[in-house]
């Protein structure tokens, strides 16, 4: 369902140095347009929704040699998908940080008008006397542009990624037809390149607590998988989730205990959720997140 995350971040760090190297782009043209989820490091092209739930979703922009004046930036999705309104902000962005002063947001979530989803977000960074002449400054990595919220309905086709792509003449909720544009030395350029970004459902797997192994079934191999995982350097946890037992927020020594204790009668049944299938709060707050399927549970949360 997820591409290589770690390919890919590899790919966008080095995006700019091809582009350049190659030859292909230079000078005001050097431009590129990225969409994905933003995280304290770097940027990532995907991100992860439950059904029924809000998350935040980004555009960014590369560019080593131009100060921009502005930003519109269009792009198309697909339903069940469902874009926010009102929902785009700068805030903690380098656009914030630069006093961006115009910021606008047109989305049309209907399916029936001929041309499908489309976000339209519009970025002046000096708009307002005295106009001071600040603009988003030349940058080598991705830089976020803003945010905005997709809604992902209950009734989403879970272990899909729904791709969030930049097109061009687009009219958004009006009647005026836009394209990706930056403006540079007052001049409106088309970026030089694009990457999409794609929203997946869901973020976080069903699983089982104690479940270790993620065979669908909690026995004692669940504890000898998490002892060889512990001292034998064995493979990792498929679901961290369903291997953390005592649900402490920590993989250690004391799962793999309490799963004996239990199961040999001795101890208490492991925490939600249990025996049956369950989900922790995504995000979860111990950051044991599970991605992989249980065989036992049903594909949507």
């Amino acid at each position: 369902m997820r591409s290589d995350l770690l390919n890919t971040r590899v790919a966008v760090i080095g995006l700019a140095m091809l582009l350049l190297g190659s030859g292909l782009v230079r000078g005001l043209d050097d431009t590129v347009f990225l969409a994905g989820r933003s995280d304290s490091v770097l940027f990532d092209p995907t991100m992860s929704i439950q059904p029924g739930g809000i998350q935040r979703f980004s555009f960014f922009y590369s560019d080593p040699s131009s100060n921009i004046q502005g930003f519109t930036i269009t792009a198309c999705f697909d339903g069940p998908l469902v874009a926010l309104p009102g929902t785009f902000t700068i805030e903690g962005t380098i656009l914030d940080d630069v006093d961006a002063e115009y910021i606008s947001m047109q989305v049309d979530n209907d399916d029936n008008d001929g041309d499908g989803r489309e976000i339209i977000i519009g970025v002046l960074v000096d708009a307002l006397p005295p106009f001071n002449g600040q603009t988003a400054p030349p940058t080598f990595f991705p830089q976020e542009i803003g945010r905005f919220d997709f809604y992902a309905p209950e009734d989403i086709n879970c272990s899909q990624c729904y791709p969030i792509t930049f097109c061009n003449e687009v009219n958004g909720d009006g009647s005026v037809y836009l394209s990706n544009k930056v403006v540079i030395n007052n001049e409106s350029i088309e970026p030089a390149g694009y990457y999409d970004g794609q929203v997946c459902a869901p973020a976080n797997a069903l699983f089982i607590r104690g479940d270790a192994n993620n065979d669908g079934i909690f026995d004692v191999a669940d504890a000898v998988f998490m002892l060889n995982y512990l001292f034998l350097h064995s493979v990792e946890p498929p679901c961290p989730d369903a291997a953390d037992a005592d649900n402490d927020g920590l993989l250690n020594i004391t799962d793999p205990v309490f799963m004996v204790l239990y199961i040999f009668g001795l101890g208490v049944a492991p925490p939600y959720p249990f025996p049956g299938c369950g989900l922790e709060s995504y995000p979860d707050v111990d950051f044991l997140d599970c991605l992989v399927l249980s065989p036992a549970c049903p594909v949507c949360p």
